[in-house]
């Protein structure tokens, strides 16, 4: 993000214009009917939609229609859903989920299928064997290398079955592979002697070939000076090949390794990439490889009779789980071995250079994933990145930050905890402070006590926000507190970071550039919680642009068949009436109105909730979703979210966090994925509330 421009205080934004709510003002004492739209999850309306669900998602899989399935199917029914399928479609389910990289759903239906034992028939070994590798390809390597084994042994009997023989030669590959992530090249040589003796060697000759080939050339790595290698070949002439390797850079705890270099290929001779650390070697899936444009490599691909068309950049992205990593070495450099087509091999070599695991390095990773902007190209590394960057967050969560209390006088205690992040910009910290300084002269004792807590998620902007505070501090009575993150953390991260420090029983998330329209808004948000307690999950405002038109009164979910690639089928975020000059009668604004979904912009909610759901999910990279995540979190209790269109706010969208320096391209793709893991948790829940609809005669 580029670094906004310093604070021009003390002028205010434009003066928005006067909201048409005023003439049907509400009082904050006044009591406030909530008005339900949906039937709470967990009611008898909410069960009979779970059945009905499960009844349609399972005749498509008695169909063959796996796809529809897995785009219908969210985590929340998937137990539901396997209770009510026969095994053999609950390993169809599972290996197709396996086969799309859909390992969150694959696992737990493919254990399904195991545990029904020898009702699943001829399908019980291939189902504990694709279990298996789904447990690998998620990272869980202390649990799949016995299960593994085990398969290996049975199918080693000499009365097994054809099945029990293909899910054993298979299973030995892969166990072979896991023997060489860890060094063990004696077990991987004992893996390749049975494969070798195996009726199905012959049909399946490129797996144990590559096998062999990767443990010969061990050996020869071990008696012959690696340093010798280069980081070049140029096989030009004979193979009309030639590749480099830029860099390979990795994070000290071995979290993100990723590859730079070139490859000028235009016979597509490339056939197996395998990176090699001491004795340790894993197998690379050309498959997630981005590829761009070199004009400094225009010469190469002339010699090597290429067209312009060829992108000959290329990049590769490893993102390690914790039982796969391994940390970086003092001095430690790493071998790519390469093989073509044409049975030519060699290898090429490296120094391992340490770079730290930051959000720039994690975007990277989403950029290979999301091959077009709004097109998923590689599952497994989109749901390893997401893992990461919340393993990531909730490491920082556990690092100190510096926090810091402003206040002239002891404070009373508080009724309203409210959580600012800054991001990008901080001068709109001293607009919100100006405000709530002005509604305490105007109001005196009459304003509830608030405890306002600002999380600088920023550090570039440290020493600018240091001379704000001390600024604000100086100008303003008004007390609040400041937070400033050692690393950014997201939206997320630096909105739970102020909420581990609320001590009122009520919490507001609020975006910096969102103010008050009214001196009642907030108050009026604030009573309307205390009345209905814990029977209101959430409860958002109407938030308006600066010349008065609707930005958010609610959120509903929506699909756009008219969009492009994986956007044309995932649920999406909407804010009805956006843009829309339009005021609201007494009774709509005396009632509370149930929406979809509220933004996190301006939320209120519970403290304790907001905890014990462990505040805006980790999962979503940089930012994005969270707090429609959230509401659904707070939906899936039973509790309704609800909108107060009383309290009105004005919201410079998106304007708090500054202008940044990604390009469109990054964004879209970001945007993608967190799409993709948002509708991949809610699609379900998301799909039975569109059902649940309360109809009024």
């Amino acid at each position: 993000m580029r670094r906004a421009q310093p604070a021009k205080p003390p002028a205010q934004p434009a003066q928005p214009r006067k909201a048409a709510v005023e003439q049907h003002a509400i009082h904050p004492s006044e009591p406030r009917p909530l008005k339900r739209r949906f039937h709470p999850e967990g009611s008898e309306a909410s069960r009979a939609l779970v059945d009905l669900q499960c009844e349609e998602l399972g005749q498509l899989v008695e169909s063959g229609d796996y796809e529809q399935v897995l785009r219908r199917l969210g985590h929340d029914s998937l137990a539901t859903l396997a209770g009510k399928l026969e095994p053999q479609h609950l390993y169809a389910l599972g290996h197709a989920a396996h086969q799309r990289q859909r390992h969150d759903l694959a696992q737990p239906l493919l254990e399904a299928a195991v545990a029904a034992g020898e009702k699943a028939g001829d399908l019980l070994p291939w189902a504990q064997l694709f279990a298996s590798l789904t447990l690998r390809a998620l990272g869980e390597l202390a649990e799949a290398r016995p299960k593994l084994e085990a398969i290996t042994a049975e199918g080693d009997q000499t009365e097994s079955s054809p099945a029990l023989s293909a899910t054993a030669f298979h299973a030995g590959v892969a166990l072979a592979w896991l023997h060489l992530g860890e060094g063990e090249r004696s077990a991987a040589m004992d893996c390749l002697q049975v494969l070798r003796r195996s009726p199905l060697c012959g049909e399946n000759a490129s797996e144990v070939d590559l096998l062999g080939r990767v443990l010969s050339t061990l050996e020869w790595l071990e008696s012959n000076p690696r340093e010798q290698l280069n980081h070049a070949i140029d096989r030009a002439q004979d193979c009309a090949f030639v590749a480099a390797i830029d860099a390979i850079r990795i994070s000290p705890c071995g979290t993100l390794l990723q590859i730079e270099g070139w490859v000028v290929d235009p016979g597509v001779q490339l056939r197996e990439l395998c990176l090699v650390r001491g004795d340790r070697v894993w197998r690379l899936n050309l498959e997630e490889a981005s590829y761009s444009s070199r004009p400094d490599l225009n010469d190469v691909v002339q010699r090597c009779h290429a067209t312009s068309e060829l992108h000959p950049g290329l990049r590769l992205q490893l993102v390690a789980m914790p039982e796969e990593r391994v940390p970086l070495e003092p001095g430690e450099a790493a071998d790519l071995f390469v093989v073509l087509n044409n049975g030519v091999q060699f290898c090429l070599r490296r120094s391992l250079q340490g770079t730290p695991l930051r959000t720039d390095q994690l975007k990277q990773v989403v950029d290979a994933a999301i091959a077009h902007p709004t097109r998923l190209q590689a599952p497994m590394l989109l749901q390893r990145v997401r893992d990461a960057w919340s393993q990531q967050l909730l490491a920082k969560m556990e690092q100190p930050a510096e926090h810091q209390c402003h206040s002239r006088a002891e404070q009373a205690t508080p009724e309203l905890s409210v959580v600012v992040p800054l991001y990008g910009r901080v001068d709109f910290m001293e607009y919100q402070l100006n405000w709530f300084n002005a509604w305490r002269r105007r109001h005196g004792d009459q304003v509830p006590a608030i405890q306002l807590i600002y999380v600088l998620d920023d550090p570039r902007l440290k020493q600018e926000f240091n001379a704000l505070v001390k600024r604000c501090h100086t100008l303003y009575s008004v007390p609040f507190e400041t937070v400033i993150n050692p690393d950014n953390m997201g939206f997320a991260g630096a909105n739970n970071r102020g909420a581990q420090l609320a001590k009122a029983p009520l919490l507001l998330l609020l975006n910096s550039d969102v103010l008050p329209a009214h001196d009642s808004s907030l108050e009026l948000m604030l009573r309307a919680m205390q009345q209905h307690g814990d029977a209101l999950g959430a409860l958002g405002a109407r938030l308006l642009f600066d010349n008065g038109a609707i930005q958010h009164c609610g959120m509903e979910f929506v699909t756009e068949p008219d969009l492009e690639g994986d956007l044309s089928w995932v649920w999406l975020n909407e804010h009805p009436l956006k843009g829309v000059n339009s005021g609201y009668g007494h009774r709509q604004q005396l009632e509370l109105q149930e929406v979809e979904a509220a933004t996190a912009a301006c939320l209120m909610l519970r403290t304790d909730l907001y905890r014990q759901l462990q505040g805006l999910s980790s999962q979503y990279v940089v930012g994005d979703f969270e707090d429609s995540d959230l509401c659904l979190q707070i939906r899936s209790l039973g509790l309704p979210i609800a909108v107060d269109l009383a309290a009105v706010f004005h919201h410079l969208e998106r304007q708090s966090v500054g202008l940044g320096e990604e390009n469109n391209s990054l964004k879209a793709k970001i945007v993608t994925a967190n799409a993709i893991t948002h509708h991949q948790r809610w699609c379900s829940a998301i799909e039975r509330m569109k059902r649940s609809q309360i109809t009024t005669p």
